[in-house]
């Protein structure tokens, strides 16, 4: 059973947005490669009962089904639960890994062609098996519910991208821009957690991922700051600072030397920051030249990382392809971009600027 407040909420939605069908609502699914390389979808619905005088009883069904393709499983799932079932209303579509390698592209589909299709469902990695998260009873509400709260949060905070079924499959369906996804992984005590952010080059994971930290980054580097980030550094000497960037300047210039063909890639970044907490020594006056210039070589040095990270998964999740295919449409046609890319050179710098210091100082 789900709580009151949350049941009202949720039915209140669901209608506004027609997915209640039949009284029975997917509000998770979960896609994975079981050891004989089938498909395996786990579903979670709810049975919404009504009572009368307004009283509804809710129970959360689960469903497994395997296939060798996508095709046909929503037939499957309403063979196993009475009623008409939409899989394409999903609030939740959770992918594990293995069988994300292989490719995105046929599971947005079936989530993305449907006239009345519920294209806000989020897309979200599994760091291992995704039923084994979408299986899990968090007790007092659906855990797709409990997943999404978290995904909104951490959205928020620019610690991961917002990714629907619409923009995933308009990224992955666009040459010039590579997506990326978050992933979530769960712990010892089966609490769900926001992982960071997984690298994909074309449909496939990449195997190559981002903690949370640089993947807040990377998406200030997107120009993806939503309403605002938050990063701690470690400074030495037993120093640390933790602040939020609410303003991002970014510059990036795209430049082919004319005999080399080279393609270099300039992105300059400037942050405003709010100091949130600073581990200085006691009575030390806080000097924010200095900081400024530790964080800003911090963060140049993480943004090094990230674009040889994004090099070695062939992730072009900035855009360079993009940006090439309209500025040097000649040289696009000549280039194979998916081989090309990787021989990008990319020239980073982030500068830090305290806006404030907040309260503690």
């Amino acid at each position: 059973m789900i709580t009151l407040c949350l049941f009202t909420f949720f039915l209140a939605s669901c209608w506004d947005q027609n997915l209640l069908i039949d009284k029975k609502m997917v509000n998770g699914i979960s896609f994975d490669l079981d050891q004989d390389d089938n498909l395996l979808a786990t579903v979670r619905a709810l049975n919404i009962e009504n009572k009368g005088g307004g009283q509804f009883e809710v129970k959360d069904e689960l469903v497994k089904v395997k296939r060798p393709s996508v095709s046909g499983m929503e037939i499957d799932i309403n063979n196993k639960l009475p009623g008409l079932i939409d899989v394409s209303k999903a609030h939740i579509i959770l992918i594990g890994r293995d069988l994300a390698k292989k490719g995105i592209y046929p599971f947005l589909e079936l989530f993305y062609r449907p006239r009345q299709a519920y294209v806000s469902s989020r897309i979200v990695i599994a760091e291992d098996k995704a039923s084994d998260i979408i299986t899990l009873d968090p007790g007092t509400s659906p855990i797709a519910f409990v997943i999404l709260k978290g995904l909104e949060a951490a959205e928020e905070t620019t610690k991961i991208p917002k990714e629907t079924a619409f923009t995933a499959w308009t990224q992955i369906t666009d040459t010039g821009r590579d997506i990326v996804l978050p992933f979530v992984t769960k712990d010892e005590n089966d609490k769900i957690t926001i992982g960071g952010i997984d690298l994909f080059n074309g449909d496939k994971f990449s195997g190559i991922s981002l903690p949370n930290e640089k993947g807040s980054l990377l998406l200030l580097l997107m120009d993806r700051l939503t309403k605002y980030s938050e990063m701690a550094l470690e400074l030495g000497e037993r120093k640390s600072i933790s602040f939020r960037v609410k303003k991002v300047k970014r510059n990036l210039n795209i430049k082919v030397d004319k005999k080399t063909k080279q393609i270099t890639c300039k992105l300059n970044l400037t942050l405003d920051l709010t100091i949130v907490s600073y581990t200085g020594k006691v009575g030390e006056k806080l000097n924010k030249d200095k900081l400024n210039k530790d964080i800003s070589k911090i963060l140049t040095k993480q943004s090094d990382e990230i674009t040889k990270s994004l090099l070695e998964a062939n992730c072009d999740a900035l855009g360079i392809g993009g940006i090439l295919s309209s500025s040097y449409p000649d040289l696009w046609k000549k280039i194979n971009w998916d081989k090309e890319y990787k021989n990008v050179k990319f020239k980073t710098s982030v500068k830090a600027k305290i806006d404030r210091t907040g309260p503690v100082f």
